[in-house]
């Protein structure tokens, strides 16, 4: 096809620019958003440690505002664990291992993870800073220090159900 060849050529032989263009992502699925939530989560649990079912919990829950208020209420004893949406957040994964491999954080036994103190400088830069984050910052200092094991297990199990 000798159309084909002409065409090819031109493209080929033609000058062009590129200009890359940041896509547009949501920020919450952001990694840097993901890690530093990550780390904003376990700088304000107690003992600077959290198992995966509070740190999933609180991934999905500082996303938006609903979600905040919904913990908020949760805590308030105005909603039952019931009455709040839960879901696993896959980006939390992925942020976790980023975080160990930047050795923010120390993963133990599978089931725990905690702040390095390399994390916890990386904390308190975050809110030394003061103008990022400014909503989940004060969402995270607020919920997860009374975030409980006990909790955790009726939200994720649905006990109230029965």
């Amino acid at each position: 096809m000798p159309n084909e060849s002409v065409l090819r050529r031109a493209i080929l032989n033609g000058a062009f620019t590129y200009t890359a263009r940041p896509d547009p992502l949501p920020g919450d699925l952001r990694m840097s958003w993901g890690i530093a939530v990550l780390i904003l989560a376990l700088f304000y649990s107690r003992g600077k440690k959290s198992n995966f079912q509070k740190l999933q919990f609180l991934a999905h829950s500082v996303r938006l505002p609903e979600g905040r208020e919904e913990v908020r209420g949760l805590l308030s004893g105005e909603y039952k664990p019931t009455d709040v949406s839960v879901r696993v957040e896959p980006s939390l994964n992925r942020a976790v291992a980023l975080a160990h491999a930047l050795r923010l954080v120390k993963i133990e036994k599978g089931t725990s993870v905690s702040l390095t103190d390399q994390g916890v400088r990386m904390a308190e830069a975050i809110v030394k800073e003061g103008e990022i984050l400014t909503d989940e910052m004060h969402f995270l200092s607020d919920v997860a220090p009374r975030m409980t094991d006990a909790l955790m297990k009726r939200v994720w199990r649905l006990e109230d159900l029965l």
